[in-house]
């Protein structure tokens, strides 16, 4: 197979880098709801390209959301009443794909290490207990939106999508289950426009269909995993992944 770059056929090591990143990164989602993209798409961005890493794993993450919803699909009366979520998502993601090329990185990664600073340190207090609040429904929306830009520039939301429902210290099936069907929304964006654009070369989707298989596997371990963690222990791992992701974006963004 020759290589989403247009390189040589890949070699065994470029396939291992593939298959364990995806595996380790499948572990986290399932267990989370969160860090697929985190994790692998620094991994893959290393062997492919930024570019095409971003390309490569948002059909892993598409089918990793699919099944986190279909498995917890009891959880489906959490989805109503936030619609506005879903739009502001889409169309985040939706601008995020046509920015991809040209988005200044390091203005956009400063900005939303700064958000989710505020969100971990003070995000109880500026939410209030109640989600029905002015200053909350105001909110929401305009997370989803920046974290769908986000997702769809480098696939990854989790900073503030992740760091906004930790504030909302909702349970840890509900809080996985809300995040897979905001990423999925964005998932299903990402790749229409990444289609328009030509990124879904017959090369990059083999690679991404290749990688459902580690990424599955490890997704199942991770559900298993989570119903094991108390909820005390699950909120200090969503922080631990929400730390990672920003020291993560920033490293990306001011090492590159």
């Amino acid at each position: 197979m020759e290589s989403a770059g247009g390189r040589s056929r890949l070699d065994l090591t470029e396939l291992l880098i593939l298959v364990v990143g995806l595996s380790v990164a499948g572990l986290a989602k399932g267990t989370s709801g969160m860090g697929l993209p985190l994790i692998a798409t620094p991994i893959l961005a290393g062997v492919f390209g930024p570019r095409l890493a971003v390309a490569i794993v948002t059909i892993p993450i598409l089918a990793s959301n699919s099944l986190l919803l279909v498995q917890g699909y009891r959880k489906r009366d959490l989805l109503r009443g936030i619609a506005p979520l879903f739009v502001a998502s889409a169309i985040g993601t939706a601008i995020g794909t046509l920015l991809l090329a040209s988005l200044d990185q390091r203005t956009f990664a400063l900005l939303i290490t700064l958000m989710v600073v505020v969100f971990l340190a003070r995000g109880d207090r500026l939410l209030g207990d109640d989600p029905a609040a002015l200053r909350a429904r105001i909110l929401a929306p305009l997370i989803c939106f920046v974290g769908g830009v986000l997702q769809g520039t480098t696939s990854i939301a989790s900073p503030l999508v992740g760091s906004y429902f930790h504030a909302r210290r909702l349970a840890a099936a509900d809080f996985v289950f809300t995040l897979a069907a905001i990423f999925e929304v964005n998932a299903i964006v990402q790749v229409i426009g990444y289609s328009a654009q030509g990124l879904f070369t017959p090369e990059v989707v083999a690679l991404g269909l290749l990688g459902l298989v580690p990424t599955l596997l490890a997704l199942a371990v991770g559900i298993a995993l989570r119903d094991r963690l108390d909820p005390r222990r699950f909120r200090q791992f969503i922080v631990a992944l929400i730390v990672l992701s920003v020291a993560n974006l920033l490293w990306r963004t001011f090492a590159a």
